[in-house]
């Protein structure tokens, strides 16, 4: 797999405190639990959060600190053929009733997310990597 690593300039990102990241991965569960029927722990490698929007992403888990178990879901076969990965990405909008995702990427094995800034008019800086996080 390929990543682009960005470095974030200074300021651009927004502080994410403990009460809103835990409504950020609990909102960016929901697909999951949806597609799969399982819900991941996440083990957050990028969360970047600029006005009203935020990006993670993170490597997925299973309690205990397993690695995220596929099987008996819809991805199962896939996951047996190393067509999906743990990771899992999501872009997340910010309303009066809170976080949700707009749109998420489920094992993906490239960067799902490079089209998300034109489709959402999102700022591209937001899913910028940086190398401290």
């Amino acid at each position: 797999m390929l990543w682009t690593a960005l470095m974030i300039a200074a300021g651009t990102m927004e502080t994410v405190d403990s009460v809103e990241r835990n409504a950020i991965l609990d909102a960016s569960r929901i697909p999951v639990v949806e597609e799969l029927g399982k819900p991941p722990v996440f083990v957050v490698r990028q969360l970047n959060r600029q006005g009203g929007w935020a990006f993670l992403f993170a490597d997925m888990q299973q309690a205990g600190g397993m690695p995220f178990d596929y099987g008996g879901t819809r991805k199962a076969e896939a996951a047996r053929q190393g067509y999906v990965s743990r990771s899992y990405a999501a872009l997340l909008r910010k309303s009066e009733g809170g976080w949700r995702v707009v749109e998420a990427a489920i094992g993906p094995t490239d960067a799902a997310w490079e089209g998300w800034p034109a489709k959402y008019g999102v700022p591209a800086t937001l899913f910028a990597f940086d190398a401290a996080q």
